[in-house]
Formats: structure tokens, sequence, C-alpha cells
């Protein structure tokens, strides 16, 4: 499975819960942008994810 795809259903599967859990609506056109958003911006995303932790003082 390529992270592409795994961000996609990630993305879908939350959106899903906040529908069917928090009866949150989210239209067509929103789900859209909100998944190419989040494909867009993969690299980034990925980048914080992996950057170290920084502890607390």
């Amino acid at each position: 499975m390529k992270v592409q795809d795994f961000a996609y259903q990630v993305s879908l599967r939350t959106m899903e819960l906040l529908e069917n859990a928090q009866h949150y609506k989210i239209t067509e056109a929103n789900r859209k942008e909100i998944l190419a958003t989040i494909l867009k911006e993969l690299d980034t995303l990925i980048q914080k994810s992996s950057a170290p932790v920084k502890k607390k003082k």
C-alpha cells in the first residue's frame, strides 16, 4: 500500500467517525477539498511525524 493510499483511507475514516459519532455533516465538496489538501500536504505531514520529539523542560 502506498503512503498516499494510506493517508486517503485515514482521512476517509476520520470524516466517517465525525459524521457517525459526532453527527457532523461534511458536504461532498468539503470532503473532496479536505482529501485533496491532505494529499497535497502529505510530504510535510510525513516530515512532521518523523521529526524528533522535543522534551518539555
